[in-house]
């Protein structure tokens, strides 16, 4: 059960195989024997074995509230949960008491799905690493002596081993796919624009914040498929959701598609392992209809990496004014626009290695994920295989602004090609 997907556990609980009482419960034991081991959870929730036996009762008399109807899941300890506090790694923020849901929360809640605990982050939600002064370090399913990298490590650790089988990241510079990466999970992070950032804290959206996104985990494409759907449009108060329609990635042909094949940006080298995992999946894209053509996007890594230096300094001591930054920026963005006129999608590395130990240094862990978050481009890490000690290779498909269909179609067949998660030997 703890290894099932979410629409695995959607159709088994909507068809009487199981109970969700039965899903939670399996769940909440597998979370309690992981958290000596990996320490991913800040908090559970307290009602969630409430809900799902109201869940069982709804369904006994023919009511179904959505599609995730009983069907666990996590967050990222930076969501507002009406009721009870978002601490993070603050002892202030633990008498911070949410009056209502993040949006995406709420949109979860009424599609059926009952939230089981909240899971680590670090300071203010951002950083290389999962760990904190107050919930600690968390580790790697696959090496305990290894990072899950961050932000969300905490939520992709979880997710990989069994102790939840779908959650929510954000993801600012990388920190769904970097951890989905490591941890061998897929992650997701949607067209900018595309689901609030209403009830994340320090993620306030709009113009002020274009580059930070909610992002979902899960342990395969479908399911990402499957709940994305049901987290997008406006909210009346994110000013910069826009309303464009989900497009459905079974009706994409990848026979039509052009893929840019990128195994490496010579600012940011890669093992040879990364580099052979990415010209195994170009073949494999090949060999079913995709044309792929190796091609190298200008200044993908090189330029990105100084426009995320300096966005992160803003007009302070690297002496670029805002107008500078934005300039830059926008030139960034229009020469990707121009780039990706001839693709539909890109294939590169998810990062230059797999995961390293804690404190190693590594500075271009983030390498291949800033770009796509300048130009807010949907951006898909799948697992395609692993490293020579056991590690977890993942790879990056990035589409056109609003054609997660494509990335999501891609990415399924890599998955289907090379077998996707597997479940972690270490715990």
């Amino acid at each position: 059960m703890i290894s099932a997907s979410a629409s695995q556990l959607a159709d088994a609980i909507h068809n009487g195989d199981v109970t969700s009482e039965e899903v939670v419960e399996a769940h909440l034991a597998r979370m309690r024997t992981l958290q000596p081991e990996i320490n991913a959870v800040v908090a559970e929730m307290p009602d969630a074995q409430v809900q799902a036996r109201a869940a069982d009762e709804e369904l006994a008399t023919g009511q179904i509230r959505g599609p995730l109807h009983g069907v666990p899941f996590t967050v990222k300890d930076v969501f507002d949960t009406a009721g009870f506090a978002t601490p993070m790694d603050s002892g202030i923020r633990r008498r911070n008491v949410p009056m209502s849901d993040a949006t995406v929360l709420s949109r979860l809640r009424q599609a059926g799905a009952i939230l089981l605990a909240k899971t680590n982050s670090p300071p203010n939600g951002y950083g290389r690493d999962t760990e904190n002064a107050v919930s600690g370090r968390t580790l790697n399913p696959y090496n305990l002596s290894c990072t899950p990298g961050g932000s969300s490590g905490g939520e992709a650790a979880l997710i990989a081993s069994g102790g939840s089988p779908m959650g929510l990241g954000t993801d600012q510079s990388g920190g769904v796919r970097v951890p989905a990466n490591y941890c061998g999970v897929a992650g997701l992070k949607p067209t900018a624009g595309r689901i609030p950032n209403t009830g994340v804290y320090n993620q306030p959206g709009g113009v002020t914040d274009p580059r930070s996104q909610v992002g979902a985990m899960a342990r395969s494409v479908d399911d990402l498929e499957f709940v994305l759907p049901l987290l997008i449009g406006p909210d009346a108060h994110d000013s910069g959701v826009a309303p464009v329609t989900w497009r459905d990635s079974s009706q994409v042909r990848v026979k039509d598609l052009t893929v840019a094949y990128c195994p490496e940006d010579p600012a940011a080298p890669v093992s040879p392992e990364i580099a052979d995992a990415v010209g195994a999946a170009a073949q494999a894209l090949a060999r079913h209809g995709v044309t792929v053509q190796p091609a190298h996007p200008p200044g993908f890594v090189h330029v990105a990496r100084e426009l995320d230096y300096y966005w992160k300094d803003m007009a302070g001591t690297t002496g670029r004014t805002v107008v500078e930054v934005y300039s830059m920026w926008d030139d960034y963005r229009s020469n990707m626009l121009a780039f990706m006129a001839r693709f539909d999608a890109i294939l590169c590395p998810a990062g230059p290695q797999p995961a390293p130990a804690y404190r190693e240094r590594d500075n271009a862990r983030f390498a291949y994920t800033v770009p796509f978050s300048l130009t807010g481009y949907p951006a898909l890490v799948i697992r395609t295989g692993q490293a020579a000690d056991g590690m977890p290779i993942g790879l990056q498909v990035a589409a056109r602004p609003w054609r997660e269909d494509v990335a999501l179609a891609l990415g399924r067949l890599l998955e289907q090609e090379f077998g996707g998660w597997q479940r972690p030997a270490q715990v």
